[in-house]
């Protein structure tokens, strides 16, 4: 029986990342649609439009500025920028679930979606 090497995870990650892997098969942030994916433009699309929707049905009141510029900076690098889309209040937090189902229902995965509150130093 031979023996058998696992290589950690986090080493496995920085060799493929350092031989232009990508583990999400995303292609990097600016990229023109025609580089991406059909997958990756039609997941951009129904976020871009569901936000459109649930905007238009729920106003604007109450909703954070910041979290509607950061939607709208995601959805202008084609969904493809690590954009921090921090819901902050109720109103926040209802759009981010509406968009987050809608993603889902069309296939993309919760993690599509840019909402992450990272603590600031």
């Amino acid at each position: 029986m031979r023996p058998t090497f696992v290589l950690p995870a986090a080493l496995m990650i920085a060799i493929l990342m350092g031989c232009g892997v990508s583990l999400a098969g995303e292609t990097e942030p600016g990229a023109s649609t025609e580089a991406r994916s059909a997958w990756q433009v039609e997941k951009c699309e129904v976020f871009a439009k569901a936000l459109d929707r649930i905007l238009a049905r729920m106003g604007t009141d109450d909703v954070s500025p910041d979290f509607i510029d950061n939607n709208r900076a995601y959805i202008a690098s084609g969904c493809l920028a690590p954009v921090d889309a921090c819901p902050k209040t109720p109103k926040d937090i209802e759009i981010a679930n509406g968009l987050t189902i809608a993603t889902m229902n069309a296939g993309a995965a919760s993690t599509f979606s840019p909402f992450r509150c990272r603590q600031q130093n």
